[in-house]
């Protein structure tokens, strides 16, 4: 007897590489396809733009090969899904898992909800290369520090299954929704001011279109990879990060693209590695799932922060007076991305020169990256502040003048971020003095560095 399924699209936005997708049509179920969006779940406002166009390429996708209707639905996940099982003698509910701490609450109740309506449920890993629980060491408990870890997942990669191919065909539940939403009508897209009036013209956000990017970047770029992504003038990264936060693509695809490449191109083993830092993240959040809030490292606790709104302020629209920490911040703004050096830059900044808490930045990104991971951005965040898991030492204070020179020497990326000292020569850039329209300094760097390492120092 054929089964009536629910496929609940979450964080795979996709078709390929999608175990859920993958089962129903090899047991020939008919299905439903759905996405709930539920307007408490936090998501930052330019996350938000990304989701409303992916879920439009899915949309377009599914009725191309399956003349499927992806079902919108806004609300409770509980009260729609058991309303849909009603209404249609579903059997069966299928998805893949999110680890995110709220995300793993919700969805363990909805198992034993569907489990005593006698729903069959199965979930599956669809977006990491490993389970969290599977990776430990030796003692039998969680790794603390990311290059031990990083080994025993090398030590076991072999074990990561085949990308699973598009189904072919799909068997479809007949629809008769009388309300039936649209993605427009999720309201995720800004309004006034639509400060994301041009990044249709930057992204391309469809599946189709990511497979093509990644493909790009790894036959092209990744033989450089290790040396270029540093400097943030380069067109050196893949920008796969906010294709796969929504996942329309996954990191096992990426693996296999990478494999023919990792013999020969130290490159191909660094951005690999990349991806494996995305594993430690949330490995992270799943084994402390207060990584977002709370200091990983408690002595942090004590840490005397001065969080000055004023300064939060200059930093965030980029008046700071240092350029590449304007450029980076300005960037971000324009585009809901910032190069991942930058990102480490203008962190520092906020910590260690501004004395303003990592939670103040964790929020701004989350609220401003296209790209916003709850457990990339934290586990980022509290690497910067030295609070963190494998965290940077709290005497590595980056100095964002000198890492100017060093990675944008001909002032390329401050140039195009900051226009009103293009003019500067690259001797002047990365220091400007006095500059008509620009603003001065807001800290002495010597003097907020000392106080920053005296203050570490109590700890």
């Amino acid at each position: 007897m054929t089964k009536k399924t629910i496929i609940w699209f979450r964080n795979d936005l996709r078709l390929s590489d999608n175990a859920a997708l993958s089962l129903a049509s090899k047991q020939n179920n008919e299905v439903i396809f759905i996405y709930i969006y539920n307007p408490k779940e936090q998501i930052g406002a330019a996350a938000k733009w990304f989701l409303h166009n992916a879920l439009i390429a899915l949309a377009a996708d599914l009725k191309k090969y399956y003349g499927a209707k992806l079902l919108i639905k806004m609300g409770d996940e509980a009260e729609i899904l058991t309303a849909l099982i009603a209404k249609y003698q579903i059997t069966k509910i299928l998805w893949n898992r999110l680890y995110e701490p709220q995300a793993i609450i919700r969805d363990s109740k909805l198992k034993a909800q569907f489990k005593k309506q006698a729903i069959e449920v199965q979930t599956f890993n669809s977006s990491l290369l490993f389970e969290p629980n599977f990776i430990k060491n030796n003692a039998g408990n969680f790794f603390k520090v990311f290059s031990p870890f990083w080994r025993k997942c090398l030590s076991v990669i072999d074990s990561v299954n085949m990308p699973f191919t598009r189904p072919d065909k799909v068997n479809l539940v007949k629809l008769v929704e009388d309300n039936q939403s649209s993605v427009a009508d999720l309201a995720l897209l800004p309004t006034k001011p639509n400060w994301a009036k041009n990044w249709s013209n930057l992204y391309k956000i469809s599946e189709e279109d990511v497979h093509a990017k990644a493909q790009d970047f790894i036959v092209n770029k990744v033989i450089n990879y290790k040396n270029a992504r540093d400097f943030p003038g380069q067109d050196a990264t893949s920008l796969m990060s906010p294709f796969l936060h929504f996942g329309l693509i996954s990191p096992k695809l990426l693996y296999f693209k990478l494999i023919p490449y990792l013999a020969d191109h130290k490159g191909a083993v660094h951005y690999l590695s990349e991806l494996g830092w995305r594993e430690f993240s949330y490995y992270l959040l799943y084994h402390f799932p207060a990584l977002e809030t709370k200091n990983f490292n408690a002595k942090f606790d004590g840490f005397s922060w001065e969080n000055d709104q004023e300064k939060l302020q200059k930093w965030q629209k980029g008046q700071t007076g240092f350029p590449i920490i304007d450029a980076g911040m300005r960037q971000l703004w324009q585009t809901g991305w910032m190069h991942n050096r930058v990102r480490m830059i203008v962190a520092s900044f906020l910590i260690k020169n501004l004395l303003i808490d990592w939670r103040y930045g964790l929020a701004w990104f989350a609220d401003c990256l296209i790209d916003a991971d709850k457990a990339a951005n934290a586990a980022s965040w509290q690497w910067v502040a030295g609070s963190g898991a494998d965290a940077a030492p709290y005497f590595s204070i980056f100095n964002p003048v000198t890492q100017s020179l060093k990675f944008d020497p001909e002032g390329v990326y401050i140039r195009k971020w900051v226009p009103e000292i293009a003019h500067l020569t690259n001797a002047q850039i990365h220091q400007p003095e006095n500059i008509a329209g620009y603003f001065p300094p807001m800290v002495d760097l010597a003097k907020t560095r000392n106080i920053a390492l005296e203050n570490y120092k109590k700890l």
